[in-house]
Parts: C-alpha cells; sequence; structure tokens
C-alpha cells in the first residue's frame, strides 16, 4: 500500500503516532475536514527540487458511476494563486516562475510516470525533447501516448501574483484513485498557495469509495424506524409486564436509529457540500461510539446477573463498568477517526493498526468479561432450579457465539485483504469495515427482540425475591424455587431486597411486644 512518505522527497516519515493522533482529532473537531473539494489558505509551498503527495481522491467515470444525476465527472484547478512570504522579494519579480505545480495522477500509473529519482526538468530534458520548459515536473509517458490528458494525468502551474486566476477544468474518463501531487521544481520556496481543487463524480462530491455508505445508512434509519415502531406497539400492548431490559433495548433501537441517522445525514451534507462538516462528523462518529458502549455493557450487566438473579450490582462492579464505558468512548472514536482519513490521507498501515489494537484489545476484554459472567449466571441459575431463564441466556449464549465468529473471520478476511493494492478493494471495503458490523449488530439486537418481547409472562424473567417465586401470571407465590436442597435460603438473602422488604422483621417485632405486655401484666 502507497503512503504519502514513500513519495514526499522518497525520504519524508511520520514524525510520530502520537502529533497523528491529535492532528486527526483536530481536523476531525477543529476544522472541516478536506475532501473532494482540498481547499488551501495561504498553504507554504514544498521546498525547492522537492515533491508532495496531499491527498487521494476516488472518482467513477461517468460510465461506472452508480448514479449519473449530474453530468461528466471532472477536476477543477480553482483560483489557484501564489504569493510570495519574503519581504524583500515581491509577487511582480516572481510572474515568471513556473516551478509551482499541481497534478492529479492516476495511482496505478504513478510509479510508471514519475520517477522520483529525477522528476524535476533539466536543460537535457528539454534538449531531448521530453518536456518544453525546465524545472518542471516531468511526467514520463508512453511511446503510444501523445498528451498527458490521454493517460488522465492532469497538471496545473501556478502562477503568481494573479488577481482573477483562470479556473481549469478537465473531465475524468477512468474510474480509479488519483493522487494529488505538490510539486516544486525551482528554487524560490519561501512562497504559499491559495485556492482550492476540486473533484467533482457523476452523482456528487462524495469520494467513490464513500458514496456506498450514504444509500446504507438511509436503509439501516429505516429498519431501525420500522424496529422501534414494533418495540413501540410490544411494550404498549403489554405494559403491565415491562420491567428494566426492556426500556434498555428501547434505547439500543433509539441509539441505533440516531447513529444511522447522523451518518445518513453527515454523507449526504459532504456529497452536496464537498467539505466533510466538523460538527455533523464528530456527532456521527460519537453516535457509533456511544450505541456501541452502551449495547456491550446491557449485554455485561445482564450476564452479570443485574435484573435475574440481583437487584443491584456492587459498588466495586459498577466502578469497573464505568471505567470501561470512558476508556471504550476515548479509544473509539480516535478509531472511528483514523479509519475515516485512512485513505484520503495516506496514512501508513503501522499508524492504522497501532490505533485499531488498542479497541480490538478493549472489545476482547470485553466479550471475555461477558462469557465469563454469562456462564457463571448460567450455573447460578442450573442450581436454583430456573428452568427459564437458563433457557433464555442458553439461547443468548449462541447468539453471541455466532457473532463472535462472524466478526472473526470477518476481521481476518479484512486483515488479509489489506495486502492487496488500494485500486483493487475501494470498491468494497466500506461493506467490510462499516457494513458488515452493522449487519450484525442489526441480527442481534432483532434476536434480544425476539428472546425479550413483552408478553403475558415476562415477569418470570425478573428479578424476584428468592422465596417469593413468581407465577405465571407475575404475581409472587409462596414456592421458593431458589431455596438449596437442605431447605435453606439461597445466598442472596442479603440484598437491597431484604434491606428494603421487612414486612417479617416489622411482625416479629410486634409479637415479641405483645409478649413482653402479657408478662408485665
Amino acid at each position: 500500500m502507497w503512503t504519502a512518505s514513500r513519495f514526499a522527497d522518497g525520504r519524508r516519515r511520520l514524525r510520530g503516532h502520537g502529533q497523528t493522533v491529535v492532528a486527526l482529532l483536530l481536523l476531525a473537531v477543529g476544522r472541516p475536514a478536506r475532501a473532494q473539494i482540498y481547499q488551501l489558505e495561504q498553504e507554504p509551498v514544498p521546498e525547492g527540487k522537492s515533491l508532495r503527495t496531499m491527498y487521494a481522491f476516488y472518482v467513477y467515470s461517468h460510465h461506472d458511476a452508480p448514479e449519473k444525476t449530474l453530468g461528466q465527472p471532472f477536476v477543477k484547478f480553482h483560483s489557484l494563486v501564489s504569493h510570495s512570504s519574503n519581504p524583500k522579494v515581491s509577487n511582480d519579480e516572481m510572474r515568471g516562475y513556473e516551478g509551482i505545480q499541481m497534478s492529479i495522477l492516476p495511482f496505478t500509473e504513478f510509479k510508471n510516470i514519475i520517477d522520483m529519482s529525477a522528476f524535476c526538468s533539466t536543460d537535457d530534458d528539454v534538449k531531448q525533447g521530453l518536456i518544453a520548459k525546465k524545472d518542471q515536473i516531468i511526467v514520463r509517458l508512453p511511446e503510444n501516448i501523445k498528451d498527458p490528458s490521454d493517460l488522465n494525468v492532469y497538471v496545473h502551474t501556478v502562477m503568481f501574483g494573479e488577481e482573477h486566476p483562470k479556473d481549469v477544468q478537465v473531465p475524468v474518463r477512468m474510474t480509479g484513485v488519483y493522487i494529488f501531487v505538490w510539486s516544486n521544481c525551482g528554487d524560490f520556496q519561501d512562497a504559499t498557495v491559495s485556492g482550492s481543487v476540486v473533484v467533482k463524480n457523476a452523482y456528487g462530491f462524495l469520494p467513490g469509495n464513500e458514496y456506498h455508505k450514504l444509500p446504507f445508512y438511509g436503509w439501516l434509519s429505516f429498519i431501525y424506524i420500522l424496529l422501534a415502531l414494533l418495540w413501540m406497539g410490544l411494550c404498549m400492548y403489554q405494559w403491565r409486564q415491562l420491567f428494566h431490559i426492556h426500556y434498555c433495548v428501547a434505547a439500543v433501537i433509539f441509539l441505533g436509529l440516531l447513529e444511522g441517522f447522523m451518518w445518513w445525514i453527515f454523507f449526504n451534507d459532504w456529497n452536496h457540500s464537498g467539505l466533510r462538516g466538523r460538527f455533523l462528523f464528530s456527532v456521527a462518529i460519537l453516535s457509533s461510539t456511544v450505541k456501541s458502549v452502551f449495547s456491550y455493557m446491557l449485554v455485561l450487566v445482564a450476564s452479570l446477573g443485574w435484573g435475574v438473579t440481583r437487584p443491584y450490582l456492587d459498588h466495586k462492579t459498577l466502578l469497573k463498568v464505568q471505567a470501561t464505558s470512558g476508556g471504550y468512548i476515548v479509544l473509539d472514536f480516535i478509531r472511528g477517526a483514523v479509519l475515516s482519513f485512512r485513505h484520503s490521507h495516506s496514512l501508513p498501515m503501522s499508524f492504522v493498526l497501532l490505533c485499531l489494537l488498542p479497541v480490538a484489545l478493549l472489545n476482547g476484554g470485553i466479550f471475555y468479561w461477558i462469557f465469563t459472567a454469562l456462564s457463571s449466571l448460567m450455573e447460578t441459575l442450573k442450581e436454583r432450579r430456573q428452568a427459564e431463564k437458563l433457557a433464555l441466556f442458553e439461547k443468548l449464549w449462541r447468539i453471541l457465539v455466532a457473532a463472535l465468529l462472524i466478526a472473526s473471520c470477518t476481521l481476518i478476511f479484512l486483515m488479509c485483504d489489506l495486502s492487496r493494492s488500494i485500486s483493487i478493494r475501494w470498491h468494497y471495503q466500506w461493506f467490510l469495515t462499516d457494513g458488515v458490523s452493522h449487519i450484525l449488530f442489526l441480527l442481534v439486537l432483532m434476536a434480544m427482540m425476539y428472546l425479550w418481547a413483552p408478553h403475558s409472562n415476562s415477569q418470570r424473567y425478573a428479578y424476584s425475591h428468592p422465596g417469593k417465586a413468581r407465577g405465571g401470571d407475575g404475581k409472587e407465590s409462596g414456592k421458593d424455587e431458589w431455596a438449596a436442597e437442605d431447605g435453606s435460603p439461597g445466598a442472596d438473602d442479603e440484598s437491597f431486597w431484604d434491606a428494603t422488604h421487612t414486612e417479617a422483621p416489622k411482625a416479629l417485632k410486634a409479637v415479641q411486644g405483645s409478649a413482653s405486655t402479657s408478662e408485665a401484666a
């Protein structure tokens, strides 16, 4: 996989992963992220005799475009102008300088047409007819091609001091990944450039590798709306049988709907404006993170027996859950930002994996905690001979195992797929990184909705006092189904229930009081 550092002077490297994380977060929340409209606002030009890769554009030809509502895709160099930043050198003195150039090159042809050891033209190159002028980028075309545009190569020279620079717009006739390259083949480097490079597809500004997410999140939001209406109808019909798990499922459905809707709004706005809206982008990533952590913690606390074998969790466990949730929100937000910028900003694969690793390890720890707690819960239910609750959590166990296997297989396939060229996998990689996880989450949610759907006997799955099991009508009966074989009560007697339900101690005091009065008489 190509990276910006591999091409910039042939020697540039990222200075530090920590600095890159900070830069990405600032890019995500502090300013509009560069997208299919790459804006330059007094950007310093590259050092003399150097080349810098700036961005990657993903473009469909008009023939291959999934939508053809806006005509021919194009590249436009808009209002690009250079300004001297050296007080001793005026713009008028630099009007003849033509060393600053911006190019759009197909990724698949980059290594063939740009010689990184000699990409600036010399007098010998001019004499050999390779280029018309010296101190400009050399595009080494195959013998059978005379015009760079025939190879979808577009080079634009940025001049100094023009008040109204002329826009240059050229059509893009080939589907693929295009590299935005900025070069300075002259000796002058005390300058800045302002303007923009615009790349537009036949359907709008959304990059080709992101386009399919727009209809995907639209349909995802629609499905969540249907699930919300279905769950609301069931809850209203069986409102007398509701307990906390039903409200938690409703919250997960709402968070899923919010996530899908926010991503749809974000991609729709991006498609029309050409810029990644910083606020929408941050809210969309945050909604995904909150939905994930809330869902994981819901399954975790249910597996720990909250509302099933105990009415509340102890303080130490709650602190662990809260710490895990806080850490997950921070790490998953960074992961989302890195994955969103990994292609366009050519982030090194080592850095991407470094940002994914903490979340992967935390996910592994959460899953281990869930399965360990779920195993313990099922053992407890077996000992207490609660067959219906046991059957419910055995089904949940099988669902989680199946989901984990599918997610693991997808991750393995994704890791293997990363070894392939980005020019091959950019069409479908969105489905591996976003589509599969959302579909899998939706299927698990639907399965849990089926398992915990409100019905006339829902209360039998809720927590009840060890000595007062709930019957089929949801009312407490006197049968002690949690009692041990020797008839003694279970270990959960010292619970919140015993601390707040003190009818028996009050009756005992009344009897003792009557006895004391009789003796005194």
